[in-house]
């Protein structure tokens, strides 16, 4: 990995981690209002659809000399574009955070991002597990401090709320559907992989949250005032929810389609493991969660666990 390509990877990731750990913070404030597979299946309709068409726009704009004629018709008829597009909406988003939306509401926003900054350690065992990849010296240990920063970090935190382990288990499955996910879905197929990540994206977060609109209907829990709660101005329901669409998704899914193109899966997901020091630091802020000095070393540990699961594909690949 070039110098350049490194920092433009680093700023990527703490973009990401940004956007993302403040995500948790509107989630909690959706959920705990707004049914999660209605409010969360909107959010990535609204998002791909906006993804799309900004696709369309610039296809329209900055990419009018190039031959977008046949740049087009390719996306749409290609079967396995549709056949990855659908496997990512499961793993991402249905799995991925339809479940972490109904184990969100059993969590503190904290707990809830803790949780779900597994997700690089899930990759790693999966890779090793599916793909026979042993991860290096380097990434065991900053695995093994990202899990001990995490148990350090959940252990207090679970005694002290009698967190419900409900929450517990719907946010390490969907952990797991997301690690998969990484792994198996390519997003961005190599014909124009610079420009051809909108539009992937929004394909598969449209496809993903009408999936999710459709499981709420199926169970028979629709209601359609809940819709018109999201659009509330009562509790700070629209600004969070207009903040986790259109920032944290929309630009958010794309930053990181952009990482699982042009890096690892284990580094594109290394944002896991910053989200939650920024979770648990803006819930102590805004919703008021307990914050401690136990909290601060979890997050000094996971930091350095990070920072070893970043400088280790990094110094592989300047070896080579």
């Amino acid at each position: 990995m070039h110098h350049s390509q490194l920092h433009i990877v680093l700023l990527a990731i703490m973009m990401l981690s940004l956007l993302w750990g403040s995500s948790f913070i509107a989630i909690k404030i959706i959920v705990d209002e707004v049914q999660p597979l209605a409010s969360f299946g909107m959010r990535f309709f609204i998002a791909g659809l906006l993804l799309i068409a900004t696709h369309y726009i610039f296809l329209h704009t900055i990419y009018r000399r190039s031959n977008k004629k046949d740049y087009q018709s390719h996306q749409f008829k290609k079967r396995e574009h549709w056949k990855g597009w659908l496997l990512s909406a499961l793993f991402f988003i249905v799995g991925g955070q339809g479940i972490l939306a109904l184990g969100a509401q059993y969590l503190s926003s904290g707990a809830a991002a803790l949780i779900n900054s597994t997700i690089p350690i899930w990759v790693a065992i999966f890779m090793l597990l599916f793909l026979g990849k042993k991860p290096t010296r380097l990434s065991i240990a900053g695995i093994t401090a990202g899990f001990i920063g995490l148990i350090i970090l959940v252990l207090p935190t679970l005694e002290a709320e009698e967190s419900s382990w409900i929450g517990v288990v719907l946010l390490i499955v969907s952990s797991i559907s997301w690690a998969i996910g990484s792994l198996f879905s390519s997003p961005v197929h190599a014909e124009g992989a610079g420009r051809a990540i909108l539009l992937p994206t929004g394909m598969f977060m449209a496809l993903g949250g009408l999936i999710l609109l459709a499981i709420w209907v199926v169970a028979g829990t629709a209601d359609i005032s809940t819709l018109n709660t999201l659009f509330s101005s009562v509790n700070n329901i629209l600004v969070s929810f207009l903040f986790l669409t259109l920032v944290c998704t929309a630009v958010g899914y794309a930053i990181f389609y952009w990482l699982l193109g042009s890096t690892t899966p284990s580094l594109a997901n290394t944002f896991a493991y910053i989200v939650p020091v920024i979770a648990v630091f803006l819930g102590w802020v805004i919703l008021g969660e307990s914050i401690n000095s136990q909290t601060i070393i979890a997050t000094v540990v996971i930091s350095a666990g990070v920072a070893m699961m970043i400088i280790s594909p990094a110094l592989k690949k300047s070896n080579n």
